[in-house]
Parts: C-alpha cells; sequence; structure tokens
C-alpha cells in the first residue's frame, strides 16, 4: 500500500473526530464523547481539499446499580440507544503555518431506551417545581434529535509515518430534554472538548496505531442545578492491513478527574470510570482519498465500570469524499 492509502484511511477518521452528546445525561457520570468513536487513522487529516461524510450508526446497551435523571436518583438502570451520527467535514485549501486546516459539524438522531427498577423520593428544584417521587419499574422510549457537535478549527500535521492533529470541538445541546421524561436525547449543557490525535502507519508492513486523548469541561444542567466534572477520553487502534482489509483490536478508557457539584448532585461528586475493549474491521475500495469508500465495523465490551454504565457496543460507519 501507499502513503496514498494512509489518506484514504484518514477519511475514515476525519468525522471520527466528532461526537454526539445526545445518547446520554451527563448527570451519570458519562462522557458527551461517544466512547470509542476515534479509531484508525485518527491523527491523519486528508490532504486533498473538499467535503468528507462519515456516517456511524453507533448501538450501545448497558446497565448501572444508580444514576441521577433529572434531579432523580434511579436504582437498577437498564439503557440502550442507537445513534446515527452524519459527520460532515470540510478540508480547506488554506494552509496556516504549513499545516492542513479543516472545519467540521456533526448532528445526530437518537433512539433511546431506559427501564429503571425504583425512583428515590423527588426533591424541590431551584424554580420551585418537583421532580419524580417513588416509582417501581417505569420505563421510557424516544426517537429524536440529539445534541450536535461543532469543530470550527482542526490543524493536521505529517511528518514521514507519522501523522496528528489537534482540533477544538463545542458540544451545542440541540437534542431534546424534557424533565418529565428519562428518555431524553439531549444532555441539556454545552461541553467544550480539545481532543489530540496520533497515528503511526507504515505502508511497508501495513500496521497501524492509533491514540487519541480528549479533555472535557461540562457546564451546568440548568433545569436540575447539575454540573458534571471533567471528564478525560482516551482511545486507540492497533490494526495490520492487508491490502484494502485491515483487522485489529480497538480500546476506550472514560475517565472522570474531578466530582460532580451542584445542588443536584445527591450522590456526590460520583466521579465515573468505564473501559472498553474489542475487534476492529475496516475495508477501502480504493487508495485513491478522491475515490474510496471506507467501511468500519467495531465492537467493545466494558469492564471495570464505576458510577457509570457498563454494557457493550457496537458501530458501524461509512465514510467518503464528494
Amino acid at each position: 500500500m501507499g502513503r496514498t492509502s494512509v489518506i484514504a484511511g484518514g477519511l475514515a477518521l476525519i468525522g471520527a473526530a466528532f461526537a454526539p452528546g445526545a445518547a446520554q445525561s451527563a448527570e451519570f457520570g458519562a462522557s458527551p464523547w461517544l466512547k470509542g468513536y476515534t479509531d484508525v487513522f485518527g491523527g491523519v487529516i486528508p490532504s486533498v481539499p473538499g467535503f468528507y461524510l462519515r456516517t456511524d450508526v453507533y448501538d450501545y446497551s448497558g446497565s448501572a446499580d444508580a444514576t441521577i435523571f433529572n434531579g432523580v436518583v434511579e436504582l437498577g438502570v437498564d439503557q440502550s440507544f442507537t445513534a446515527t451520527v452524519p459527520s460532515l467535514t470540510y478540508v480547506s485549501p488554506w494552509k496556516p503555518f504549513g499545516r492542513t486546516f479543516a472545519m467540521n459539524v456533526t448532528p445526530s438522531v437518537v433512539a433511546m431506551d431506559v427501564d429503571v427498577g425504583l425512583g428515590i423520593p423527588a426533591f424541590t428544584g431551584p424554580r420551585g417545581n418537583r421532580f419524580g417521587g417513588f416509582t417501581v419499574n417505569r420505563g421510557d422510549t424516544n426517537l429524536a434529535l440529539g445534541d450536535t457537535v461543532i469543530a470550527p478549527a482542526i490543524l493536521g500535521w505529517d511528518e514521514g509515518n507519522f501523522h496528528w492533529n489537534v482540533a477544538a470541538f463545542i458540544l451545542a445541546p440541540t437534542g431534546e430534554y424534557r424533565t418529565d421524561q428519562l428518555a431524553n436525547t439531549s444532555l441539556n449543557h454545552w461541553a467544550f472538548m480539545p481532543r489530540f490525535a496520533a497515528t503511526y502507519f507504515d505502508p511497508q508492513t501495513g500496521w497501524q496505531a492509533t491514540g487519541a486523548v480528549l479533555y472535557t469541561w461540562n457546564t451546568e444542567n440548568t433545569a436540575t442545578n447539575y454540573k458534571t466534572g471533567d471528564i478525560v477520553n482516551v482511545e486507540g487502534t492497533i490494526t495490520k492491513n492487508f491490502g484494502p482489509l485491515g483487522v485489529g483490536v480497538a480500546s476506550y478508557g472514560m475517565i472522570q478527574v474531578t466530582g460532580d457539584s451542584g445542588a443536584g448532585a445527591h450522590l456526590g461528586s460520583f466521579e465515573s470510570e468505564v473501559y472498553g475493549v474489542g475487534p476492529i474491521v475496516t475495508f477501502t475500495t480504493s487508495p485513491d482519498p478522491t475515490k474510496a469508500l471506507t467501511v468500519i465495523v467495531k465492537y467493545y465490551k466494558e469492564f471495570g465500570a464505576e458510577n457509570t454504565f457498563e454494557g457493550e457496543t457496537f458501530d458501524a460507519a461509512v465514510s467518503f469524499k464528494f
């Protein structure tokens, strides 16, 4: 495989820099970033200017002993969702400081299903409104728009077999959120997420390794006076390419580094942590980045969860330039 195949693989990742937070409520310590979204060639920004589209179907299911939904402590929670995530990136011909410059917007549509065993009695909210009450075995489903991630600036570097980029992401609460429903598709707050990603790819051997780290600052959910603490997401893949086919391992970690706060944080600092690992398979139809269609399929099994959901993720994506 030649150098252009690196860029073709990078097309699959240009959308992987951006993920909606609509799929999960931050009030049980989950990150606005879709866990494990960054995968192969995540450090590569295509050098060919133009528009690139990556669309993921991201399916997650998991359970937690206790979480907070809309200011109410819920026990014995099962959650599943499927997020459809079209990620549109524009790679500019402009080369500030000699680097590749790109921008991105990523909306989402989320199908959410939540079941809880027991809801703890209500409390009085900041505006005098009451939330919840004792509830047993209740559930909720919802299909609606999710939150949107905007990346106004992405800068990419290339040096031989090494590729890396830095980006600034903003999560906008564009999804549906109501305090009288469990299955919300929005976090109902803003988040600011700088990220660094790097890729090493040897076109002679076909080995690829990608690592990424993202730091999230969350603002307060004003409907419940709940502010999730800062979160670090780490992600990585190692694959071996055999012509157009790539196979390997993908992994992630979500670690909350500061505690939750605010009047709605009834479980205290509630710092969350969870890890996932599983197989990944990729297929690229052409080494030409202007013609390639790339398919990515991956599965993660989670472990080591603390104060958050533990379950499994299946993600299938397709990307191309148009």
